[in-house]
C-alpha cells in the first residue's frame, strides 16, 4: 500500500538501511579509536591521539563521504527498484522525494545517536578521556530528529488516506433512487 508515495514494506527497511549506513560511516572518525583498541592496535593514548586528528582534522571528510554513500545507495535503490530514465523518476517524484528527505533525516538522527552518545559513552569505557566532552545535548537532539522524522511520516501517510470527497453519498443516492 503506497503511503505518501511510499511503500510501506518494501521501503521502510529501505528507509532505516540508508540510514543507518548514512550514521556509520559518518561516525568512523569515532568508531576506529576504539577498535584500535579493542583490537590491541593502539595504546589509549596513542588511539586518543589518532581520535583527535581524525574527528578534529578530517570530520567533514567523514560527512562527506557519508553524504556520498548515501546518495550513491538511493540511486542504487531507486535503480533496483525500477527508476532508471528521467521519465520514470518524474513519475515517481514524492516517492522518490519522501522516502530521501525521511531516510536523510533518520539518517542524521542515527548519526547524532551514534557519534555522540554511543560512541562517546563506549570510547570511554575503553579508557579513553572523552568524558571532558559534555555531549549531554546528543540524545535530546536525536529525539527532537527522531520525532521530526515521525511527524513527517506521519503527514506523509495522513496525505495518502482517501479522502470522502463526496462522491461516496452521491453513489448511495443514485443507488436509492434505481430502487
Amino acid at each position: 500500500m503506497l503511503l505518501g508515495g511510499m511503500d510501506k514494506g518494501r521501503d521502510g527497511k529501505s528507509v532505516l538501511g540508508l540510514s543507518s549506513l548514512f550514521a556509520l560511516i559518518g561516525g568512523l572518525c569515532c568508531l576506529t579509536p576504539i577498535v584500535m583498541i579493542l583490537l590491541g592496535l593502539a595504546t589509549v593514548s596513542a588511539a586518543n591521539s589518532w581520535g583527535n586528528i581524525l574527528y578534529g582534522e578530517y570530520r567533514w571528510y567523514f560527512r562527506a563521504a557519508a553524504i556520498a554513500c548515501f546518495i550513491a545507495a538511493l540511486v542504487i535503490y531507486f535503480r533496483k527498484q525500477g527508476v532508471c530514465t528521467l521519465d520514470e523518476a518524474r513519475r515517481q517524484r514524492n516517492r522518490i522525494v519522501n522516502l530521501s528527505v525521511l531516510a536523510l533525516i533518520l539518517g542524521v538522527g542515527f548519526y547524532i545517536f551514534w557519534t555522540y552518545t554511543v560512541l562517546h559513552y563506549w570510547g570511554i569505557a575503553v579508557g579513553l578521556p572523552w568524558a571532558v566532552y559534555d555531549e549531554s545535548w546528543a540524545v535530546p537532539a536525536a529525539l527532537a530528529v527522531f520525532g521530526a522524522g515521525a511527524l513527517i511520516y506521519w503527514i506523509q501517510r495522513r496525505r495518502a488516506r482517501p479522502r470522502n470527497t463526496g462522491r461516496l453519498r452521491d453513489v448511495r443516492s443514485e443507488v436509492a433512487q434505481h430502487r
